[in-house]
């Protein structure tokens, strides 16, 4: 038996004990878990972790209400479909559970998903000053916390304009340039360490010099109406130096999950046909325009994308969206 098989089966034996110690100590005999992890073969899951390793384009979501104490698998990471590569997690991030920490690990280890953490880039908390040397401290704090829990990287929500206020808001904000830099220390391509530093909300409102120290920028391009609002919000980015492949484009979900979206948004095929579907699919469809060239982009993605859970199948737009950007081979 290999060593990867080997951890393969240890991780999901842990992950079933602590689910189902959870549900044991529940006093009602009646609140089961519903739903069950159904293992694969070693060979697909190495194929799966293979194809995350590979140039594509990615499916993400901000995954809200984590907890694996419920009696539905739907609130526990593993529920999410296998072929999402990076889940953010929106919420309680901190003073996780040992089901929690056995739940991370294995859709880390075996599934090959990466797996962050999402603050809020507006404030400085106490007690760091907002200074550079302040957000240096503060940098560090935030990359204790990923080692502390075992998360592949930071998800910053920066939103100038839309609600954050705070001394790190601001369109060229030069004390978030320096919080970008101290971070790119510990997270991003230019730390060296393999972390993930993400980027959302309104990602060409920051410096156009610290571009390149995220992974990727992922606009809230929520209620789209289709690819001339997807290519207008990606004109904006392009202007301060993102490329196509480094740019995801999200939906919310926490509106929209009945519907795939927004209903009505327009797409044209590389036919030339044009599609009116809902906007997550037009997403998937859509690649932005450079120099009257299409580039690939870099994904899409849901917001609250656990809301997806209650369909029949589970996630069903997700997984059509993930369809689209990267059809299975036949």
């Amino acid at each position: 038996m290999n060593d990867m098989k080997t951890l393969s089966n240890i991780l999901l034996i842990c992950f079933l004990f602590f689910s189902l110690s959870s549900c044991l100590d529940e006093v009602d005999p009646e609140n089961k878990i519903v739903g069950q992890v159904e293992p694969k073969s070693e060979e697909y899951y190495k194929q799966l972790r293979a194809y995350k390793e590979s140039d594509h384009a990615v499916a993400f979501g901000w995954f809200g209400g984590w907890n694996t104490e419920t009696s539905s698998m739907g609130t526990r990471l593993v529920s999410i479909p296998d072929s999402v590569d990076i889940v953010s997690i929106w919420g309680k991030y901190w003073d996780i559970t040992e089901a929690q920490k056995a739940d991370l690990a294995y859709v880390q280890n075996v599934l090959g998903t990466k797996v962050t953490y999402t603050i809020f880039a507006h404030e400085v908390p106490k007690p760091f000053e907002a200074t550079t040397e302040g957000v240096g401290k503060y940098a560090k704090a935030l990359a204790d916390t990923m080692y502390k829990y075992n998360y592949d990287g930071l998800d910053l929500d920066y939103e100038p304009g839309f609600g954050g206020v705070g001394p790190l808001v601001g369109h060229n904000n030069a004390l978030m340039k320096d919080f970008v830099l101290a971070l790119s220390k510990y997270f991003g391509p230019k730390s060296g360490t393999g972390k993930l530093l993400l980027i959302d909300g309104v990602p060409y409102a920051v410096h156009s010099e610290i571009v390149e120290c995220f992974n990727y920028g992922i606009v809230q391009a929520y209620d789209s109406s289709g690819e001339k609002d997807l290519q207008n919000r990606f004109n904006n980015a392009l202007a301060k130096g993102w490329t196509a492949d480094k740019y995801i484009f999200t939906e919310d979900f926490e509106k929209w999950w009945s519907t795939g979206g927004r209903a009505g948004a327009t797409v044209t095929t590389p036919d030339g046909k044009v599609l009116t579907v809902p906007s997550l699919e037009a997403m998937a469809r859509f690649n932005p325009k450079v120099a009257d060239k299409y580039q690939r982009k870099g994904g899409v993605g849901t917001y609250h994308m656990e809301n997806e859970y209650k369909h029949t199948p589970d996630y069903k737009y997700l997984r059509q969206a993930i369809q689209i950007m990267n059809p299975a081979k036949k």
